[in-house]
């Protein structure tokens, strides 16, 4: 059990959980406070009796376009969308390092087959020209 939980929880497992899901999800946070914006706008406040007809300041006032359930939905349906993207995109960039790590290996291997058959074709021929 504990050699499953030490292969489990490596460090970086750990790191690549932190990075995908934890910067995922605040960005999708961020970007979905942020689409709240679309639906609002701001006036300043008109002159009447409660500032005094303009002697006290104004205030500024947001006014909503829409339902603020429907803010919250579409906060939510544009912060998930960003989430599920930042999560795909890590995904990609990871997949195409392991990619290039595994071709990198095979250049290798490939690099050290080629070196070993010469080496051992020279050694072939050296214990040819003794033995001839």
């Amino acid at each position: 059990m504990i050699k499953f939980i030490q292969t489990a929880f490596t460090i970086h497992k750990l790191r690549g959980l932190f990075i995908s899901e934890t910067i995922g999800r605040f960005f999708a946070f961020m970007i979905g406070l942020s689409s709240a914006k679309l639906f609002t706008y701001k006036v300043i406040e008109r002159r009447k009796i409660e500032n005094l007809f303009g002697l006290l300041p104004r205030k500024q006032i947001i006014m909503h376009r829409v339902p603020p359930w429907v803010e919250l939905l579409f906060a939510a349906v544009i912060g998930f969308i960003v989430m599920e993207l930042f999560n795909y995109l890590f995904l990609q960039i990871n997949a195409k390092l392991v990619w290039r790590k595994c071709l990198r290996g095979y250049v290798y291997l490939k690099r050290a087959y080629v070196i070993l058959k010469l080496e051992l074709t020279h050694q072939k021929d050296k214990y040819q020209k003794r033995a001839g």
